[in-house]
């Protein structure tokens, strides 16, 4: 019930403020903005793309979207400390404990199955990082 009463409070305040829709939508798109130029992202994208090269695939490009949901994963790991897989859709790999992307990248590049998604068909991708006490967690979906 109570989510359907913060539905309601929220519509209502779309209503009474038209310009609180157009804020939250610009917030968004300045968020996948940021995102998808966060240095330690784009790292992560150029060594998997490195490792992709050797094998003569396509580079993968990032895709706001993906990178958007991957970031919510690695902080709902972060914030929870569960390490697991999100159920995105999307094949996914992740990755807790390396503190930097060369780091976790090794660690997908030394697990068959990881290496096996990250050399997969797929050319887009989204990347999410996050730290939470120290322990950074890392993850990658590629479509």
């Amino acid at each position: 019930m109570l989510g359907g009463v913060a539905a309601t409070c929220f519509a209502l305040s779309i209503a009474l403020e038209p310009d609180a829709a157009l804020q939250m939508e610009s917030d968004k798109e300045a968020a996948k903005a940021w995102l998808i130029q966060h240095p330690t992202l784009l790292r992560m994208m150029e060594l998997q793309n490195q490792e992709r090269a050797r094998y003569g695939l396509h580079p993968l490009t990032i895709n706001p979207e993906m990178c958007m949901a991957a970031q919510r994963h690695a902080n709902w790991m972060a914030t929870t400390g569960f390490y697991q897989h999100s159920g995105l859709g999307w094949p996914e790999i992740i990755h807790s404990g390396p503190y930097d992307p060369e780091g976790a990248v090794n660690g997908w590049i030394y697990s068959p199955a990881h290496h096996g998604i990250m050399l997969s068909g797929g050319t887009q991708a989204g990347f999410g990082y996050s730290v939470r006490n120290g322990t950074p967690f890392w993850v990658t979906v590629i479509q």
